[in-house]
């Protein structure tokens, strides 16, 4: 009996990890693998971006190394939900497409695609993890340009309307809205943080 029980518990448990390893595997196609130094230490870390092109909604993993002095690397950040899947919806129709990755000047900086504008959200490696401390979107509204610049570090935040002809500024709003946390890459859902 004990015997059954021990052969029926190791099933499922290689079953499971046989599982949990074919997933990753899944995520084949290599959209961005690129570097540059997120944690302030002077070495060139690396971020990777996998899409997995056999499920119907193409959807991402977002990985985050840190390089060691050795030069090797330690995964610091894995993540499923971080960048859009490239068809939210399954199909081959997407609203929100990452259009592109960047590390500059310690912050890694995510650029997603609108059928009408884009906005953006920056993360700065502080406090042990990936912090959003920016937001900035465009998107063309009925004549006029619809713009946000969100400061989430400092709290101040721009809303502004520009005539698509005259470039003429029909509103202009400066605000104060300060987060108490700010929200943390392993947790983010692009399409949750637009303001």
């Amino acid at each position: 009996m004990k015997l059954k029980i021990t052969a029926i518990l190791l099933l499922i448990f290689v079953s499971h990890k046989s599982f949990g390893q074919a997933s990753d595997e899944q995520y084949r196609n290599i959209v961005y693998d690129i570097k540059g130094d997120l944690n302030k230490d002077g070495l060139a870390d690396k971020v990777v971006v996998r899409e997995n092109a056999e499920d119907s909604k193409h959807p991402y993993l977002l990985e985050i190394f840190f390089k060691n002095v050795d030069g090797s690397y330690k995964k610091v950040l894995r993540s499923t939900k971080a960048v859009t899947p490239k068809f939210p919806a399954g199909g081959e129709i997407s609203d929100v497409n990452l259009e592109n990755l960047e590390i500059k000047n310690g912050l890694l900086i995510f650029t997603n695609q609108l059928i009408r504008g884009n906005y953006v959200h920056k993360f700065r490696f502080q406090n042990g993890n990936f912090e959003l401390i920016g937001f900035t979107e465009n998107n063309a509204s009925a004549g006029y340009i619809e713009y946000v610049d969100y400061n989430l570090s400092t709290g101040v935040k721009i809303n502004k309307h520009i005539d698509y002809q005259t470039d003429k500024v029909l509103m202009y709003k400066k605000s104060i809205d300060k987060m108490k946390s700010l929200p943390k890459l392993q947790d983010f859902e692009a399409l949750e943080y637009v303001y």
